[in-house]
């Protein structure tokens, strides 16, 4: 598919395994409008410097853990023709150098993710000069000191692959359908041949999981060995769940408005969450969680923001933002956490493999994206480091070390 791409309301009441509200917020410190929520915290504490933004020291530099985090990331300056690959330490005062370099047309999307115990990322970026854009995506396999490998091409525009717990890669394509034509004075929407296809890491072939055709096939995470897919047709939306190897489908949510994004999944409870359009009130954003195993679907939180970028937390909870204003909001949880980085959107990108850790981006309009990380039962925050003045794509926690 061709796409173009406040009032705030309380989170709504509801009663779930692990999501809760907690009973009282702490007194929080206010700099600049961030919020860090600590008992007994210094009202005046000592700063300290993630990106542009100014947070408590005891925040930014949590004390020395038995085994550092560590964060493959991909950034990518402006105008630039390529992107490159670095390790970091969370909480380190620097991001070391690049240790590969992958080649994509001027100013590309790049999204990453790490394979689980490895030191490989898998990363799309747009390689195929065209008007359209839709599927002019390549899938790259990095690895710290060796050159990279374009597998396959034809994926879709901005889109992140998908790597499952056990390691095996799935990317969206599509072939551009043929043009439909105009319907009075509206433009209607193109329908295209979409797949999920799997991806061999070591030679590039591609087998098909899942055929659809329509405007959409996104994969929004795997629960119980199964793709978690969310499709947009001519008329309808639905989520799917897709067995990779018989291509069996069984639908979980058969109709929802097709505005659906930020999905998340919480194994522990099987559900999945995501930020989608509100039903009858264009103009109102809700969070909806969707149990994956009985399609039973319960409203979370209602609200005119559309940057709500809600993600499940480790261990119970669920983190989002209720406006921009406010930054980053953290309830149900062991850790208290509010606003970290002051106003703008939150969006977490992974979560480490002893779930210990968060990493998440810090947005606004016209600036850089700021990498952090979240401790996930203290609240604290720390550093990503990342090169300055560029943009950065988190791959996610890896094995791989930092160089000096």
């Amino acid at each position: 598919m061709r796409l173009s791409s406040s009032a705030r309301s309380p989170l709504t009441r509801y009663s779930l395994n692990r999501i809760a509200l907690p009973g009282a917020l702490l007194a929080a410190l206010s700099i600049a409008g961030t919020a860090v929520l600590a008992g007994g915290e210094d009202p005046a504490p000592a700063l300290s410097r993630i990106g542009h933004v100014l947070v408590p020291a005891a925040a930014a530099a949590p004390a020395p853990r038995p085994a550092a985090a560590r964060v493959a990331i991909l950034a990518t300056s402006p105008g630039a023709a390529r992107s490159t690959l670095h390790i970091t330490a969370v909480g380190g005062g620097q991001a070391g150098p690049a240790l590969a370099t992958i080649q994509h047309l001027s100013d590309a999307v790049v999204r990453a993710r790490v394979v689980p115990r490895t030191s490989i990322v898998v990363a799309t970026a747009d390689t195929s000069p065209s008007r359209d854009r839709s599927f002019n995506a390549s899938l790259f396999r990095v690895e710290p000191h060796a050159e990279p490998v374009a597998l396959c091409d034809g994926v879709v525009h901005a889109s992140r692959p998908l790597v499952t717990a056990d390691g095996r890669v799935f990317v969206s394509r599509g072939v551009a359908g043929p043009e439909p034509p105009m319907d009075g004075d509206l433009a209607r929407l193109r329908v295209d041949a979409l797949t999920i296809d799997e991806v061999d890491l070591a030679t590039g072939a591609t087998r098909t999981a899942h055929r659809h055709t329509g405007y959409l096939a996104f994969l929004a995470g795997e629960w119980n060995g199964d793709l978690v897919v969310y499709r947009v047709s001519p008329g309808s939306a639905d989520i799917v769940l897709v067995n990779p190897d018989s291509g069996a489908t069984r639908v979980i949510a058969p109709a929802i408005p097709p505005f659906a994004r930020d999905f998340s999944i919480d194994a522990a409870t099987g559900a999945l969450v995501f930020q989608g359009r509100h039903e009858t009130n264009p103009g109102m954003w809700v969070i909806d969680r969707i149990d994956l195993a009985r399609g039973k679907r319960a409203r979370l939180e209602v609200s005119a923001s559309n940057g709500l970028a809600p993600h499940v937390w480790p261990g119970g909870g669920l983190a989002y933002t209720p406006d921009r204003a406010t930054g980053l909001f953290l309830v149900g949880a062991r850790a208290a956490l509010r606003g970290p980085l002051g106003a703008g959107v939150d969006t977490i990108q992974a979560v480490s493999p002893d779930a210990s850790w968060v990493a998440a981006l810090h947005t606004n309009p016209s600036a850089f994206a700021v990498p952090f990380a979240i401790h996930v039962d203290s609240g604290e925050v720390a550093a990503i480091p990342a090169p300055s003045g560029a943009r950065v794509a988190i791959a996610g926690f890896t094995t791989a070390k930092e160089e000096p």
